[in-house]
């Protein structure tokens, strides 16, 4: 696999050429295709461990394509970039990108920031030797967020991290996602209507539902039965200690 190396499947010259510089500032080399006809030799033949696609690439939209994009480059961090249309919203892109795993969605313009977090997170997929999975941790609370997304880093993920089940949904940073851990009670949404959402934008994502009660009305086991009525893979009551979250979630990605 050629480390640092890039491809940008982009049919403006002048997009391709504002990404490249971004990227030649990160020390990445970088190539381009104008197509997907030209790009899926180019994934083959050199195996770049990142790739920005754009969505609309002339009158043909590269979504439907996206999974083929995946089998050829497994390992690889792929981005995919757009302006919306008249055709289709940010919201349908960010959709269809999710459930054909892309991990990033960016609205132009983009700023130098968010390639930059793009590029670090595919250098440390390769410092791996292999793609990380990636989990989403939602709860209301700072710290339950802070302590379950250290707990999950240190064992080999990639995560994202939301205060309400709106910011994680409406968030394009986060594209595929392999687990999410989520409390139920929260302001808006709440859990148990967002779990039904998450498997219908992610569907082969695992779901971990977090609960310890609601005060006196509501036991810790009673809501997150509720939670896996709606959808979730596993319950977890608070607090939890880092080996029982650690253990769950080895049993839920070997399955």
């Amino acid at each position: 696999m050629a480390e640092g190396l890039a491809l940008i499947i982009e049919d403006s010259q002048t997009q391709a050429n504002i990404i490249g510089r971004m990227l030649k500032d990160e020390d990445w080399v970088f190539v381009t295709a104008k197509s997907l006809g030209e790009a899926l030799p180019l994934i083959v033949q050199k195996r770049p461990p990142l790739v920005f696609v754009d969505v609309f690439l002339g009158e043909e939209n590269s979504l439907p394509q996206l999974s083929q994009i995946r089998d050829l480059a497994l390992d690889a961090t792929i981005a995919v970039m757009t302006a919306g249309s008249r055709r289709e919203s940010i919201d349908e892109t960010l959709d269809m990108a999710r459930k054909a795993n892309a991990d990033y969605v960016l609205k132009k313009p983009f700023a130098r920031k968010q390639i930059r977090a793009i590029v670090q997170n595919a250098e440390q997929d390769m410092a791996e030797g292999k793609r990380r999975r990636h989990a989403l941790v939602i709860d209301d609370s700072p710290t339950v967020v802070s302590v379950t997304a250290q707990i999950l880093g240190d064992h080999g993920f990639r995560v994202s991290t939301a205060n309400s089940m709106e910011d994680a949904l409406a968030n394009t940073d986060i594209g595929h996602v392999d687990l999410v851990v989520s409390d139920i009670f929260m302001p808006g949404m709440g859990g148990l209507e967002g779990i039904k959402v998450i498997k219908s934008a992610w569907p082969k994502v695992k779901v971990v539902a977090m609960s310890a009660g609601l005060e006196t009305r509501i036991t810790p086991e009673r809501a997150t039965n509720a939670a896996l009525r709606h959808g979730a893979d596993a319950e977890l009551k608070k607090p939890f200690k880092p080996l029982d979250l650690i253990n769950l979630t080895v049993e839920l990605m070997a399955a």
